[in-house]
């Protein structure tokens, strides 16, 4: 009988809508697959994806056709060995545990405005109006960007986000996203220059360093990333959690009252249902890998979403359930060196803006018919989290 591989039948438009179907069939017949109309391996099972991602040596970031590194340049997350460790340790001291706990005081500033910028009642998106100004304020202050930049880093923001995407190299996107890039460069110069003495920023801290770990453009472009993954990975897991707990009304009725729960539910959200789906990496080498024939400088695709839902790691695992009792640890923020170097601060963002808002709107309800739930096949994300805000009624308990 002749092996007919489904790689071929797997289109963008497929993963942008609903890809756990085709992460399970591809993972039962073929869990390291050639996706032609993708032009990438893709793999969907968590034990071949741990493989790749722990192989730095035949599995690379730094490939001289990734979209990463042909927007931003060399960077903590399209670079490998001492450069790579260079970049990250130069920035880790602002998003390690310590750090981020002193950044609480100012996140939850942060959430408070943006709720109290939400109506008292009525209908509103959530994503737009709150999870997204909430994850781009936060990063531009952990950076040391200004609030009279927010407006323009939404708009670099949108038109980096297309550039990571863009594998096919089309030329007017790479120029748009290389006009920002350097634009930004522009409006971070003068803080390098002369880094205010009580600004504890990430850019402040980098021009102070004596000796200099990163020079200008080094700092620039892994700000750059910093903020791209700040804003990207957490208005997805802001937006993603509060879609899967108004979806599940049994779910959130418990989270309300417990902070531990809340946690947890979080924790499943990311998941069940992550914003980034992908961990990309380059083939150093031809090589064979299970079977697959890759060639040298292939994009190997680790598709997070299916490694999360492996039922060789999770029981039931297209089931959105907080409480599991089996091992859980999911592979949304990567793993290895280059695992998400905001993670814990991206953490409590989410914390902190969902009990805010199931606190502010107790009555809070779902608009089914004018939300769209989670799509993108790269980056993913509810597209429209359509909302009646209802409070509590200002004459309760007279």
């Amino acid at each position: 009988m002749t092996f007919i591989s489904r790689g071929a039948d797997v289109s963008r438009a497929q993963l942008d809508v609903d890809p756990y179907p085709v992460f399970r069939a591809l993972r039962e017949r073929e869990p390291v697959v050639w996706a032609p109309q993708l032009g990438q391996w893709l793999v969907t099972s968590r034990e071949l994806g741990m493989e790749v991602l722990r192989d730095p040596e035949r599995f690379r970031t730094d490939e001289a056709s990734s979209p990463i590194r042909d927007t931003f340049g060399a960077q903590m997350l399209s670079t490998e060995g001492d450069e790579q460790r260079r970049f990250k340790l130069a920035c880790a001291s602002q998003f390690n545990a310590r750090a981020v706990d002193e950044s609480r005081a100012m996140v939850e500033e942060i959430v408070r405005d943006a709720v109290d910028a939400l109506p008292r009642s009525g209908a509103v998106e959530l994503r737009s109006a709150y999870a997204a100004p909430i994850a781009l304020t936060t990063i531009a202050r952990v950076i040391g960007l200004p609030a009279e930049l927010d407006v323009q880093l939404r708009a670099w923001y949108d038109t980096f986000a297309a550039a990571l995407a863009n594998y096919e190299r089309v030329a007017e996107t790479r120029t748009r996203a290389h006009a920002a890039v350097r634009a930004f460069h522009d409006a971070i110069a003068p803080r390098l220059a002369a880094p205010a003495a009580a600004d504890q920023s990430l850019l402040a801290g980098l021009a102070r360093a004596h000796p200099r770990m990163l020079d200008d453009g080094e700092i620039g472009a892994n700000a750059l990333i910093v903020l791209f993954g700040g804003i990207e990975t957490t208005e997805g897991l802001i937006a993603n959690a509060l879609w899967a707990l108004l979806t599940h009304p049994d779910i959130l009725a418990r989270v309300r009252d417990s902070d531990a729960d809340l946690e947890r539910a979080i924790e499943e959200s990311l998941r069940w249902e992550p914003a980034v789906q992908t961990a990309t990496r380059y083939a150093a080498a031809d090589l064979d890998f299970h079977g697959a024939r890759i060639a040298r400088g292939a994009v190997v695709q680790c598709m997070l979403g299916a490694m999360n839902r492996d039922p060789g790691h999770v029981a039931d695992p297209d089931r959105f359930d907080p409480w599991r009792t089996d091992p859980v640890a999911h592979t949304t923020f990567g793993f290895g060196r280059h695992y998400c170097l905001g993670a814990a601060l991206a953490r409590l963002e989410a914390r902190t803006a969902v009990r805010a808002a199931l606190e502010r709107y107790p009555l809070l309800a779902l608009d089914l018919a004018r939300t769209r739930p989670p799509a993108g096949h790269e980056f993913r994300k509810v597209e429209a989290l359509q909302v009646t805000l209802r409070g509590p009624s200002p004459h309760l308990g007279e």
